[in-house]
């Protein structure tokens, strides 16, 4: 919805009060919101719809078809680069997991190797898939 914002400010008052040396009035400002006029809705059509014979076919936004990527193995490597690896294949959604199961968080990407991966390797999955990376810091074992 477009909103149009009307603003009255005394800028006379303003400028001249600063010119008199006196303390300026308040100045007044008005907001006011105009909310879009509404589209009146189509009158319905009394008339059937023309039969064409043929099946209705679906519009182009219900065939959009996801875009897909085959997940890699991504298991012993340097999280960052893993994460990086799936950025290259349009994989922007992930979760990092603390597999030891401390719950850390891992603020340098870099110091820490995955463990696990999931979605596994070789799974073809849509971009929007959440893969989650469960991994331990750089001196420490998988579990």
């Amino acid at each position: 919805m477009r909103k149009t914002i009307v603003a009255v400010v005394g800028l006379v008052s303003f400028a001249l009060a600063g010119c008199s040396g006196s303390p300026a009035d308040p100045v007044t400002v008005t907001v006011a919101e105009e909310a879009e006029p509404q589209e009146d809705a189509p009158a319905p059509d009394d008339t059937e719809p023309e039969q064409s014979g043929e099946p209705e076919t679906a519009s182009s936004a219900d065939q959009e078809v996801e875009q897909t990527f085959e997940m890699p193995s991504v298991v012993g490597q340097n999280l960052q680069d893993a994460q990086d690896l799936l950025q290259t294949l349009d994989s922007y959604v992930m979760d990092q997991v603390d597999a030891t199961g401390l719950e850390r968080f891992a603020v340098n990407d870099s110091n820490w190797t995955v463990c696990a991966q999931d979605p596994a390797p070789g799974a073809v999955v849509p971009i929007s898939t959440v893969v989650t990376l469960s991994a331990v810091k750089l001196d420490e074992a998988c579990p």
